[in-house]
């Protein structure tokens, strides 16, 4: 089956996205711009993904289950699952590296936990922007151990990307990384390429996207396709 994929959205959880970004909006705008697969990934977070396995099931699109996680080298990391219970794991331990700091809405924006009606079911109070306690290294192997998939995200760009913060692409054993739409595949050097839309707002989703010919969605299969 051929998959039109965009890996790389953002809920309204994430303070720096859209508060009309609920799961079941995300879900119907994809299908509406021709996408047939997609992820879920918030920063430092998975508090929304149970509503979103929900309204993925209910509308009958793929999905997987994911978060970008900021390192402790303030590099943005994809992790992406294909069970929800191994990204809420992964979730779990992330938000619980986070420094406590509390998130302040008048200044970076609400954190919602919202379900599939779109009803508020409370707020992440961590600021979620903040570095998680997991260096890249770390996070490679916490993310292979629970089945995942790690990604550094949009590694051409001059902020967040891995390039830029450490000055380098490191040797690790990544599944891929993601550039941006303009990104030169030279910078990629030896690794598989995706390119997601790191959608923040609806009209950004499916903007950038990867096509996979595989038999289903899993973490398995991508992995296999990707280094074809």
């Amino acid at each position: 089956m051929l998959y039109r994929a965009d890996f790389h959205i953002h809920s309204c959880l994430s303070p720096c996205a859209s508060l009309e970004m609920s799961p079941d909006v995300i879900v119907k705008r994809a299908q509406a711009v021709g996408l047939n697969a997609i992820a879920l990934a918030d920063h430092n977070c998975t508090f929304n993904l149970p509503a979103f396995e929900r309204v993925c099931k209910k509308e009958g699109i793929a999905c997987l289950y994911g978060m970008e996680v900021t390192s402790t080298e303030e590099a943005h990391i994809l992790c992406l699952f294909d069970q929800l219970d191994a990204a809420m794991e992964l979730g779990s331990r992330v938000y619980g590296s986070l420094p406590d700091i509390l998130n302040q809405p008048d200044k970076f924006g609400d954190q919602p936990i919202v379900d599939e009606q779109q009803d508020i079911l409370g707020f992440a109070e961590k600021f979620l922007i903040s570095a998680s306690g997991y260096t890249v290294s770390a996070l490679v192997g916490e993310v292979h151990e629970l089945g995942g998939l790690i990604i550094p995200a949009h590694i051409d760009r001059q902020v967040y990307g891995i390039i830029s913060q450490l000055g380098f692409l490191p040797d690790e054993a990544f599944d891929a990384v993601e550039l941006t739409p303009r990104g030169k595949r030279k910078q990629a050097q030896h690794y598989p390429v995706v390119r997601n839309s790191d959608a923040h707002q609806l009209s950004h989703i499916g903007r950038a996207f990867t096509e996979f010919e595989i038999e289903s969605l899993t973490v398995e299969n991508l992995r296999a396709a990707l280094w074809a």
